[in-house]
């Protein structure tokens, strides 16, 4: 099988890393991986909008047997975006032979909140490394006795990052490590802003803290918080979008005002939580258990189109 991934990685935003498991994943099972448009392909992959209309106009005029896989990453206008993306994404979805989602409610974002996508499928979770980001291995060298990681690469305000400030300002006796993109940081003595890092760097960070904090709103589904329950990180989070889908169990739904007793109950009972977190990653999420899924509904598309032939 040849699957056509015409993106260029990049060391930025959790669809980039997707892109970069997947490869490796298809690499694995000796697929082969083109970025090429011209060439004969059994497959096109896109993610979201990232491969425009014409471009697939464009390989389907070289390959009109092409099968065309379109995975969701959720609605732009959900996150705050302008709607221009989501009708990019839209007009690329009426060409899709399979359509995936990361999520339930990156279905519901995207096909009743916001009715961008017209075409239904599978539910398949984002993956994530459970070996890099894992509870064992070198650890960080962080202030605090109890330590709360906040992390994101997008400045998009519904990052929340002025909540994320305000339970630090209302908690002194928490240390906040701050990992990515946060505009303009407090000057309190208990914000640490280490900016953005890199996959190894930031798997010590979160395997130094005690949980991850987030604010976020209407994701889809949250690579940080994968990447903070895989290194055995339980969450407090807002209850919103995919979250509570995600965390089920190894966390807590919060707000800026009972974020101190939420904190409390998770402290005391951070080893039966941090266990949970981790296994949950391991047996949900893991690059092993996600990315078969994906080889499945693939070949299951591919296949029906060469019965229909």
């Amino acid at each position: 099988m040849r699957v056509c991934i015409p993106i260029e990685f990049r060391a930025e935003g959790g669809g980039y890393y997707f892109l970069n498991y997947f490869e490796r994943y298809l690499k694995s099972i000796d697929w082969e991986v083109t970025r090429k448009l011209q060439e004969q392909s059994e497959v096109l992959f896109t993610n979201h909008w990232m491969v425009s209309r014409k471009s697939i106009e464009e390989a389907l005029l070289y390959n009109p047997r092409l099968r065309i896989v379109h995975r969701i990453d959720g609605s732009a206008q959900d996150y705050g975006r302008k709607a221009i993306a989501d009708n990019n994404q839209a007009s690329v979805n009426r060409y899709a032979d399979l359509t995936i989602f990361q999520s339930e409610y990156c279905r519901f974002s995207t096909r009743q909140k916001f009715r961008t996508i017209l075409k239904d499928g599978p539910v398949i979770y984002n993956p994530v490394d459970v070996d890099l980001f894992s509870p064992k291995g070198e650890k960080a060298t962080l202030p605090g006795k109890v330590r709360a990681v906040a992390v994101t690469w997008s400045t998009n305000p519904l990052k929340g990052f002025s909540r994320i400030y305000e339970v630090a300002r209302q908690n002194p006796e928490i240390d906040f490590i701050l990992c990515g993109n946060f505009p303009e940081v407090p000057k309190l003595p208990n914000l640490h802003n280490k900016g953005v890092l890199s996959r190894e760097p930031l798997a010590r960070v979160l395997r130094s803290c005690h949980f991850l904090v987030t604010f976020s709103q209407n994701e889809a589904c949250p690579n940080h918080v994968l990447e903070a329950l895989a290194s055995g990180l339980p969450i407090l989070y807002l209850d919103s979008g995919a979250m509570t889908e995600i965390v089920a169990d190894c966390g807590f739904a919060i707000t800026v005002e009972n974020f101190p007793r939420k904190a409390t109950q998770l402290i005391n009972q951070q080893s039966e939580m941090s266990f949970r977190a981790r296994k949950r990653a391991c047996e949900q999420f893991s690059i092993e258990n996600v990315l078969p899924f994906y080889r499945r509904e693939i070949e299951n598309a591919v296949s029906k189109q060469n019965s229909r032939a």
